[in-house]
């Protein structure tokens, strides 16, 4: 499979990376030890140059930060908001930024959690945090005035990040299902800072109304309820119905927020309504982050012709994307 990657964190800060320094830069094929350069995607820093004058060594990289947590807003036993203050905020709240936070000095509890778009203005970070496990629930006690560690900002929360930051001027479905509203707020707020309008279509799940009444209430959300999965875990007649009005050119870009297991049946559904593929999709990449940085393995994919992908990085194609799921 021909798969063409972009990386995330091209140019930013922490770029060179650790994967440069180790001859699996993404987008570098010099520094991949190739003869040749083929940096297409490389438009505004040349990441071997860098890397040779930062004495063949990576950049600094993100580090955990004790941060003071602002407020806290319990909605019932199983979700939390929270706002922390944070260095340099308006870097954490690019589109498409998660971090990872946790409340002790212990590495192995960091969660990765997507950034609200709550308050753009403000020197702090929303997160809405679900307790679900040991990791999360270790947040039961959090209370204003309290310190948690956060590491970041990265920027793969989302898949066709690019998409959505093109589009201008048009119309735009948002597809959500249970939690998977969370990271897709960001994406809303981008859109409409680009004068789109946006249809938002939810299906609650699992998910707790008064969380999202919050958002509703702050950013005057207007959200359809619809059910987008039956009892089976099939699409159903209103999903089908989206998809088609997105295939006659009525929509400029859908947004998926949903499980991989639905968001690989609805791009099929997508591409039957359009197939020659006229309608730019973007989807919520939060089930395979791990490390943020791409070296832990977890959320790499074969791709054949022994090229692999890092999903925690790597932005791609959507209908490329879902080949790897």
């Amino acid at each position: 499979m021909d798969v063409f990657a972009r990386c995330s964190n091209y140019a930013t800060d922490t770029c060179p990376c650790i994967l440069a320094e180790s001859g699996k830069c993404i987008v570098c094929s010099m520094c991949r030890g190739e003869d040749f350069c083929t940096c297409s995607d490389a438009v505004s820093l040349c990441i071997l140059q860098e890397l040779v004058n930062n004495g063949g060594r990576a950049k600094k990289q993100h580090h955990s930060m004790r941060c003071e947590v602002r407020y806290v807003k319990e909605y019932d036993d199983v979700f939390r908001f929270i706002r922390i203050a944070v260095p340099n905020a308006g870097d954490f709240k690019k589109l498409g930024a998660f971090v990872f936070v946790r409340v002790n000095e212990n590495p192995f509890f960091d969660v990765p959690m997507s950034v609200l778009y709550d308050d753009y203005g403000s020197d702090t970070i929303g997160l809405i945090i679900q307790m679900v496990g040991i990791k999360t629930e270790s947040f039961w006690s959090i209370r204003e005035g309290d310190f948690v560690y956060v590491r970041g900002p990265y920027y793969s929360g989302m898949q066709g990040r690019s998409a959505v930051s093109h589009l201008h001027d048009s119309r735009a479905a948002v597809v959500c299902r249970g939690i998977g509203v969370i990271p897709s707020l960001h994406v809303i707020r981008a859109l409409w800072q680009n004068h789109n309008t946006v249809d938002v279509y939810l299906d609650w799940g699992r998910f707790s109304k008064r969380v999202l009444d919050y958002y509703k209430e702050l950013k005057e959300i207007h959200v359809n309820e619809v059910a987008i999965s039956d009892q089976d875990g099939e699409l159903t007649d209103e999903f089908h119905k989206i998809a088609v009005k997105a295939g006659d050119g009525d929509v400029g870009l859908i947004h998926l927020g949903l499980s991989d297991y639905l968001l690989k049946k609805a791009i099929d559904v997508i591409e039957q309504s359009d197939p020659h593929h006229r309608t730019p999709i973007s989807c919520i990449n939060n089930s395979h982050i791990c490390c943020g940085e791409g070296i832990c393995g977890a959320c790499t994919k074969d791709a054949g012709a022994e090229k692999t992908v890092r999903l925690c990085k790597e932005q791609l194609d959507i209908r490329e994307y879902k080949k790897l799921l």
